[in-house]
């Protein structure tokens, strides 16, 4: 009599690549400093600098250890074309949003409480019981989150009397 063999793996995969920032007490005094000259404003239903943000080459030269382990990752050079930051104070959250169909987004958790709200990813497809699954890194300060622009996520409402602080920023 023989037996029936099967296997099983996934379909599909998503990375999501986190990295520890290297130094990251120094390089927070020093991008915290560069941040004074683009302060944030109100924006939607938290703070930030979207549209007036310009310190793009000195988040370059801050995190340049943080983004060369980015281009030894993806086996290239990376273009790092937009970079915000965002803040939420208590009561303030994110809708769920991506960044757009091609390259990648990238997340600087630059002040974290423990209490925080984190980053909910959502998987782009249902699962195999129909519904839909969600994923929170746990993640620190300093921690950098790197996932496909198309992900959507969001953040749930800030429930506690600490501004959690953000920067983010796409690349191709």
């Amino acid at each position: 009599m023989s037996s029936i063999e099967y296997f099983i793996e996934p379909v599909f995969k998503i990375e999501f690549f986190k990295i520890k920032s290297i130094n990251f007490k120094k390089k927070k005094e020093l991008i915290e400093k560069v941040l004074k000259k683009y302060p944030e404003t109100p924006f939607e239903n938290f703070y930030s600098n979207r549209n007036k943000s310009g310190f793009l080459e000195d988040f370059k030269k801050i995190f340049k250890d943080e983004l060369s382990l980015i281009n030894t990752k993806h086996n290239r050079k990376i273009n790092l074309y937009n970079l915000w930051s965002v803040s939420y104070k208590k009561g303030d959250y994110h809708v769920p949003h991506n960044h757009g169909s091609k390259g990648y987004c990238g997340i600087l958790y630059l002040n974290m409480n423990k209490k925080s709200p984190l980053t909910t990813y959502i998987q782009p497809w249902q699962s195999e019981e129909d519904t839909t699954k969600l994923y929170k890194p746990k993640v620190a300060e300093g921690d950098i989150m790197i996932v496909p622009q198309f992900i959507y996520h969001y953040t749930e409402p800030n429930t506690i009397n600490f501004n959690k602080r953000i920067i983010s920023f796409d690349f191709i």
